[in-house]
């Protein structure tokens, strides 16, 4: 099957292939093509009077129009409204009707509170576009009440028989809210007069790369940061808008790309707060074959390709701390002593020794979106899944992801995080060294290559300026991450301080001063975990006797790492140790450290 432009005949076809049944909804019927042709010589019927009355109210700035301001609820046992209270601006008019307070629990309005009785109506009325009289309960009503949401809006189904000029029948009303509005078709059709009510405001949030390939660079004139920004500025007036922002994944017809779909779109669609069904795929793949016709009228999509899901932005993420680096420095033993915190949790796979693959990795498999599926998500991870339990403190959540500091796509998506605090830790630099260069696969770097890194017939390659610290903190502040979410540490000194730097770094990340868990135990010194390289004598060795030019190029290396490192320290309010104020020459370090080795 292949999405044409053909506008609601695609939708039928696709409501058709989706295996809805047949019904129709008599208070939301779905709409055809010829609806929306206003000219004479068409019996007036239901659709058509929705499709005039959709255009008004689009036309009258949709959910941001002013109509949401006249929209007035009386007291029963009153059933109309004064003159005065009905009176409408220019160009509007007033319409009223008795509403069933069993519809304003469905539709979660505080009016219900008016009523004592499901059986006591409630008057409800508003200015809305002449075109609007017919379809006023059962279009421009519940789209009025769905507006005023804001941000929290969610489907209203039409009231159909819980509405009515003198009187409701109860019952009817009942068998409604209870059986009629959960069809598939009626769901779907109602999602196309959401559209429809507001079509100028989801066109403009269509076609957004909401993943892109990084090129040259992800500076802030570099495509990748273009289509960052509108994908991100798609989003943020999606949800303001009280939408949802779906990610839309497809192939051109006859692209086969064994690597996943071809295109990756944003689309906004009407808020999915209590709703995601097929009734929704059918809306995504309707709005797709439309907005490419007009977009890229020379792409035929194959609709059988076809995927979306809800997007959101990392910031919505409940990661409270993130231990970003630098690799190979302690960060695993810093992350599970964090979390012998009784205030802190480390979220990890595991069976991962390192203690990463948070959210299943999330932060290796997204670096390229620029918003990330809430169905790829375990619940923990998606704000609000789960509260406090009674009488204890929720743990503050964080992660451990160096990865995150080593590339500039890792440090924007830190950025994006706002409320997400940054640990760094370093240490001595000729561990780091060892430590980092043994750990290169499937061969490791020993002194002599290191030093001659970039010569001929040297096949080490090993990146000196991961341990680049403060240029890499400096591009941290300038993407956005304020100073104050950073601290940067070093391993000696928590090793040396013990509980004290435990409690110091609990008081950072907000989690209290505390130490102790709740069986009033202290957490003990910084745990020791990673992996210890094989080849540490032989290496301490080969550096202990590298000719002098050779130790000179490291110390040369040393120098430019440890640059501002210092400073980075006393920003932190951090003790400065030895190895950074005036480091032990390198050759002499590695002599002794080959002797206590030996030993």
């Amino acid at each position: 099957m292949i999405l044409t432009s053909s506008w609601l005949a695609q939708l039928a076809q696709l409501v058709a292939a989706d295996g809805l049944p047949p019904e129709t909804c008599s208070w939301a019927p779905l709409p055809r093509d010829d609806d929306f042709d206003l000219s004479s010589g068409f019996v007036d019927s239901v659709p058509r009077q929705f499709a005039r009355c959709s255009l008004a109210l689009d036309a009258a700035g949709g959910h941001a129009s002013g109509l949401l301001e006249t929209l007035i609820f009386g007291m029963p046992p009153e059933r109309s409204f004064s003159p005065e209270a009905s009176r409408c601006p220019e160009g509007l008019q007033f319409e009223e009707l008795l509403l069933s307070p069993r519809y304003l629990v469905v539709a979660a309005q505080p009016e219900v509170a008016r009523s004592s009785d499901w059986r006591e109506l409630i008057p409800v009325g508003a200015c809305v576009p002449p075109a609007c009289h017919e379809a006023f309960a059962n279009l421009a009503l519940p789209r009025l009440l769905e507006w005023r949401q804001g941000k929290s809006a969610k489907y209203h189904p039409s009231p159909g028989p819980c509405a009515g000029a003198f009187d409701v029948d109860d019952a009817s009303c009942v068998q409604h809210l209870d059986q009629d509005i959960r069809s598939e078709a009626c769901v779907t059709a109602v999602h196309v007069w959401r559209v429809l009510c507001d079509a100028r405001f989801f066109d403009e949030l269509f076609g957004a790369q909401v993943r892109s390939l990084p090129k040259d660079s992800l500076g802030e004139s570099s495509e990748f940061a273009e289509h960052q920004k509108a994908a991100l500025g798609h989003y943020s007036t999606c949800k303001e808008g009280g939408g949802s922002y779906v990610g839309v994944y497809f192939n051109a017809v006859g692209e086969e790309d064994p690597a996943g779909a071809g295109y990756a779109l944003g689309m906004c669609i009407p808020s999915l707060h209590t709703t995601y069904s097929s009734a929704v795929s059918t809306i995504v793949a309707w709005r797709l074959g439309l907005r490419m016709a007009t977009a890229y009228p020379g792409v035929a999509i194959d609709a059988d390709s076809v995927r979306s899901a809800e997007l959101m932005h990392r910031n919505e993420l409940e990661i409270g701390w993130a231990i970003i680096g630098l690799g190979r420095s302690g960060t695993t033993s810093l992350a599970a002593w964090l979390d012998s915190h009784p205030n802190l949790e480390l979220l990890s796979d595991p069976e991962d020794h390192f203690r990463e693959g948070s959210f299943d990795y999330l932060f290796r498999r997204s670096h390229l979106e620029h918003l990330i599926r809430r169905d790829e998500l375990p619940s923990a991870a998606r704000a609000g899944s789960a509260g406090p339990v009674r009488g204890r403190r929720t743990p503050l959540v964080g992660i451990k992801e160096p990865n995150l500091l080593r590339s500039s796509r890792g440090r924007q998506i830190m950025a994006e995080m706002k409320r997400t605090k940054v640990l760094i830790i370093f240490k001595n630099w000729v561990d780091w060294l060892k430590s980092a260069a043994l750990f290169i696969r499937p061969t490791p770097c020993f002194p002599r290559n290191l030093a001659r890194i970039g010569e001929e017939g040297n096949d080490c390659s090993f990146a000196f300026d991961e341990a680049h610290l403060f240029e890499k903190v400096r591009d941290l502040e300038q993407k956005g991450v304020a100073r104050e979410r950073i601290k940067v540490v070093h391993l000696d000194t928590l090793r040396a301080e013990g509980p004290a730097a435990l409690r110091r770094l609990g008081a950072f990340l907000g989690a209290g001063n505390r130490s102790t868990g709740s069986s009033g135990s202290s957490a003990g010194a910084m745990p020791q975990e990673g992996e210890v390289a094989e080849d540490e004598v032989e290496f301490w060795e080969e550096l202990c006797g590298l000719p002098t030019e050779l130790a000179r190029r490291l110390e040369r290396r040393r120098s430019e790492a440890l640059r501002g490192c210092d400073e980075l320290l006393r920003r932190s309010g951090e003790p400065i140790p030895e190895s950074v104020l005036r480091p032990v020459p390198i050759q002499q370090e590695a002599c002794q450290r080959m002797k206590s080795k030996i030993k």
